[in-house]
């Protein structure tokens, strides 16, 4: 009888059957799919964490990742799945839209336009993505949120690609998108869509790729290899949306929980990795970093204007184009450039991440999480977010071991490993699992951490949008027991 009850219950908690509209306490949770096209999901997570938490669990998002996973133009077959009615939501690139036919997001991807974190934040934060989003209605979607997302740059396999004559031939990786495509034909070179598959993508008789500097440590930094750090092609912003229909089948309420679940996702922080942490890996592995000169800016800038003109025959497109220039003419300064930290620089901040060093250790239980804020998601037993932990620190590598959970439900010795960026008291931990690399690579932070008297403590950092890390860390004083 107890089984036949536990079974009910749970089969209650997944079910995604018809959107129930009533609502009520006893009312069975509404389940939506939202497809996401990358192994890492953390560019949804905060989203899906928003709607539990504002829904107080009646209404729920199960992230689909790794959606159509071994096809070179997922992000278009996602937005095509969406249309159909295969799953509710799904959240990818803007630069996709423009394969199916939607333009209203191409002002995005004008090339050298936007080429920093604060350009791209003060275009987020402004009128123009809600006037975007609009452009998804005649194609039977609807728009929520467009999301930050890392800055791409040019990574040459076989050259390093620097002036406009390094692109001339050459081949080069990139994501479905008319602009971007349209971008290397100006350059005089070859785009091509990689073969994608479990292994990763197939990057085998390509010149180059263009990607932002967390998709190359988690995939591309070949031995040779030369990323260009001061060039910055375009954003890879985020677009969370939804089919018409399904969004129609919703109460009012519920619709209001998934706008303001998008609105805390969008304030949430830049999205799918962090560039510093990304950066001390890459170089610790020995990618090599470039530096295109002004006179090479200038050329690759002359030689993408056939790309504006046609975006510029697209009034809406020219528009914000128009306006966006205006604001990084108003901010000024040169692209965001990322290079290897000096070896100088490593005096201060070494003595202070020093404290770090060494092997901490906490126990936790199910109701401390709970008390700690979890999300509903980090308190499923199997997930091995509570019990004994033992947390090192060795010099730039992390790793953390759960050593004593709740016998025959949480597992034990689940290990988790990677490396750590400290700046001050902040530390970004970046994740690394190459037996699953659809995993590797997620960044978790920032937190703050604090040492004092053999006790460490971390905090959140001024997380609005969601869980961008584990909540494990910060629920209770971790005690050093070893060096």
């Amino acid at each position: 009888m107890v089984l036949i009850a536990v079974l009910a219950i749970g089969a209650a908690a997944c079910s995604s059957g018809s959107l129930d509209k009533a609502g009520g306490p006893d009312s069975k949770p509404v389940v939506l799919t939202l497809a996401d096209g990358e192994g890492d999901i953390s560019n949804a997570q905060p989203f899906a964490d928003a709607v539990s938490t504002l829904s107080h669990g009646s209404l729920r998002i199960k992230i689909a990742g790794d959606w159509r996973p071994d096809d070179p133009s997922y992000e278009t077959g996602l937005i095509k799945d969406v249309q159909a009615g295969k799953a509710q939501l799904g959240i990818t690139a803007s630069r996709a839209f423009d394969t199916v036919g939607i333009s209203s997001f191409e002002a995005l991807q004008a090339p050298f336009l936007i080429d920093t974190y604060l350009l791209e934040r003060k275009v987020l934060d402004s009128a123009i993505p809600a006037t975007m989003l609009q452009g998804l209605g005649p194609h039977g979607l609807v728009g929520l949120a467009v999301l930050p997302g890392p800055l791409r740059r040019p990574l040459g396999f076989t050259r390093p690609l620097i002036a406009p004559s390094s692109y001339r031939g050459a081949t080069i990786g990139i994501r479905a998108s008319e602009v971007t495509a349209d971008i290397f034909d100006a350059l005089g070179a070859i785009p091509i869509a990689p073969e994608r598959s479990a292994a990763g993508d197939n990057i085998a008789g390509l010149t180059g790729i263009e990607s932002h500097a967390t998709g190359i440590d988690q995939g591309f930094a070949t031995p040779g290899a030369s990323l260009t750090g001061n060039v910055v092609f375009e954003p890879r912003p985020n677009v969370i949306f939804m089919s018409q229909h399904a969004f129609g089948s919703l109460t009012a309420s519920q619709r209001g929980v998934l706008y303001q679940a998008a609105a805390r996702a969008r304030a949430a922080g830049v999205y799918e990795g962090n560039d510093t942490a990304s950066m001390v890996d890459l170089c610790r592995r020995g990618l090599k970093i470039v530096s295109a000169s002004p006179a090479d800016m200038a050329g690759l800038r002359a030689a993408v204007q056939p790309v504006y003109r046609s975006l510029d025959s697209n009034s809406a497109t020219r528009a914000f184009i128009d306006e966006i220039t205006a604001m990084r003419q108003a901010i000024g300064g040169s692209p965001d450039a990322v290079t290897c930290p000096a070896a100088s620089t490593g005096g201060a901040a070494a003595t202070t991440a020093s404290a770090l060093q060494g092997t901490w250790q906490v126990t936790l239980t199910e109701n401390d999480l709970a008390a700690a804020g979890a999300d509903p998601s980090e308190l499923e037993p199997a997930e091995g977010n509570w019990g004994h932990f033992i947390l090192t620190f060795r010099q730039g590598d992390w790793s953390q071991r759960l050593v004593g959970g709740d016998p025959g439900v949480t597992p034990n010795n689940l290990l988790t490993y990677g490396t750590y960026v400290v700046t001050g008291h902040q530390i970004n931990f970046k994740e690394r699992d190459h037996d699953q690399p659809s995993s590797d690579g997620a960044v978790w932070g920032p937190y703050i951490w604090s040492v004092y008297r053999g006790t460490l403590t971390f905090k959140k950092a001024g997380w609005t949008g969601g869980t961008l890390g584990p909540t494990e860390l910060v629920v209770k004083p971790w005690r050093k027991t070893g060096p």
